[in-house]
């Protein structure tokens, strides 16, 4: 009786070291949303900054290093709000396909996530390319590339999902399409 009780007492306190060695980084995964969760908060934010016309909290949310190599960036902003009309009614997730690179210690994580926001005025696809994780660099984390056109202007809606242009262009992109072949 003994000897299972020092056994299981040992099982344990090897139990509990080596997840104490493994550190906070296994609870963090543990109890951290799941990509596609992470993607719609992300979302959600956004949508919350475009509805109220925010321009401090849509800067914030996209990569500080790419707001700064865009000398437009302010009058683009503007142009989604005049483009951006109605009140918001619902989402439709269509993807969230995620890049993970772990290079020379450093992490980087990226979402590359498409939606249809209707509003009371009209359906707007909407296509993110956003930098979720970077510990080499934190000015990288945020949006790097966003597109949006309303769903009577895409040829391809809804047979396919919104990718804008394709190219990943840096900053807001308005009225962009993807030709498919």
């Amino acid at each position: 009786m003994k000897k299972s009780a020092i056994f299981c007492l040992t099982a344990i306190l090897l139990f509990a070291c080596a997840f104490s060695m493994a550190g906070c980084a296994f609870f963090d995964d543990l109890f951290a949303p799941s990509d596609d969760e992470d993607a719609d908060n992300k979302l959600n934010s956004f949508v919350e900054c475009l509805q109220n016309e925010d321009g401090d909290g849509i800067k914030a949310l996209f990569a500080q290093n790419k707001i700064a190599s865009l000398s437009d960036f302010d009058e683009s902003m503007e142009e989604l709000f005049l483009y951006y009309d109605g009140e918001f009614v619902s989402v439709t997730r269509h993807s969230t396909g995620v890049e993970d690179d772990k290079d020379s210690g450093i992490e980087r994580k990226w979402y590359n996530m498409s939606y249809d926001v209707t509003t009371s005025a009209a359906i707007y696809r909407m296509a993110f390319f956003w930098c979720a994780k970077d510990t080499g660099d934190s000015g990288n984390v945020g949006i790097e590339s966003f597109y949006i056109l309303k769903a009577d202007d895409d040829p391809n809606y809804p047979q396919y999902t919104y990718r804008g242009d394709g190219s990943r262009t840096p900053g807001i992109n308005i009225g962009k399409t993807h030709e498919i072949l």
